[in-house]
């Protein structure tokens, strides 16, 4: 991959993992115990012990993540919780043992952050509209799967012993497709035996579960378009 799209690649990694940062605030605490990054997509249930553990995405196709899923058989729930953790808050005087959740709500399109008690009872809710926050491991197959099947983008990826990259959101308020409320995120797919050779670079956005821009950037090898599909 030439220079110019390897600098690109490294930055938009780097963007994800400030904004995976900025994604951990939350109400006052005294200790902080940390149990799960970005993880899985969150089962049909109230409170966190019922939720299973989270596994963690390095946003690239391989062991973790799969390339190859159609997206009509990923279905993401209303909400995905995409981080969790053991906390304590100090209320009335007193230590509060909590668990802290973040989570997208795909029915309105906004962050939230969901506050239980250690033995599940409901806590505290509140949304986080301006914090794009992560992705789990679905919600980056399912972006893998709606590029590969775009039409435009379609017959470029369907060269075989490509690298799928992902995992950074994307959000602009002056652009149509992603702006308030949507889940947009960039998919980076390059090629060749070392996996240098840049092939296609497109901005997804999963609240509607279409492509934005199927040639995004001034590095992207294909025709330029910041036109919606």
């Amino acid at each position: 991959m030439h220079r110019s799209f390897r600098c690109l690649r490294f930055a938009a990694l780097l963007f994800a993992a400030g904004l995976l940062a900025a994604c951990a605030a939350a109400p006052r605490r005294d200790t902080v115990t940390p149990t799960a990054a970005a993880g899985q997509q969150e089962p049909a249930a109230t409170g966190p012990g019922a939720l299973g553990t989270l596994a963690g995405t390095a946003g690239v196709a391989g062991p973790q993540l799969s390339n190859s899923r159609a997206s009509r058989e990923i279905q993401l729930p209303a909400i995905v919780v995409v981080r969790r953790y053991d906390d304590v808050f100090y209320e009335n005087d007193a230590n509060l043992p909590v668990t802290v959740e973040y989570a997208w709500d795909y029915t309105r399109g906004v962050g939230v952050e969901r506050v239980y008690t250690r033995d599940g009872q409901p806590h505290s809710q509140r949304d986080l509209p301006e914090q794009t926050l992560n992705f789990t491991d679905t919600e980056m197959e399912l972006a893998f799967a709606l590029a590969r099947e775009h039409a435009r983008l379609g017959p470029v990826l369907a060269q075989r012993g490509l690298r799928f990259y992902g995992g950074f959101a994307f959000r602009e308020a002056t652009d149509l497709g992603c702006g308030k409320q949507s889940r947009c995120v960039h998919v980076i797919v390059s090629g060749g035996d070392d996996g240098e050779r840049p092939v296609a670079h497109a901005i997804v956005d999963l609240m509607k579960r279409v492509v934005v821009h199927p040639f995004y950037g001034p590095d992207n090898p294909g025709p330029l378009s910041q036109a919606h599909p």
